[in-house]
């Protein structure tokens, strides 16, 4: 069997959909023999990943699954495998520190843990 990685493409869709566009961008494992069982598979599985709900607001919510954008064959995911890497080039680096850190700051009140503040060389 061989590790995939598949991104999933669907739209959020509000009440009657009166609200600014939203997509969801996933990117989930999946175990197949080959791409092609993968792709199935996936696209089998699409619908099961969300179930439409109500809103504080009363509101129905659905995720409208748009399409299988991306599948890629991985190695086997191993302790610190990477599965993204992403390169940024802030025109603000100093703002783009600052909101990594707001995120730092939200994970350690969730799961307290010491370590210090990003910074700048």
């Amino acid at each position: 069997m061989k590790w995939f990685v598949v991104r999933y493409i669907y739209q959020i869709i509000t009440g009657e959909g009166n609200h600014a566009s939203q997509f969801d961008e996933q990117l989930r494992l999946t175990v197949a023999d080959d791409c092609e069982e993968a792709l199935q598979k996936a696209e089998r599985q699409a619908d099961n990943y969300h179930h439409p709900f109500r809103n504080c607001n009363g509101e129905m919510v659905i995720w409208n699954f748009i399409c299988v954008a991306d599948l890629y064959e991985i190695e086997r995911p191993e302790d610190g495998a990477e599965l993204a890497s992403v390169l940024h080039e802030p025109e603000d680096v100093n703002a783009f520190i600052d909101n990594i850190n707001r995120h730092k700051s939200f994970l350690q009140e969730l799961l307290p843990f010491s370590t210090p503040s990003i910074k700048l060389f």
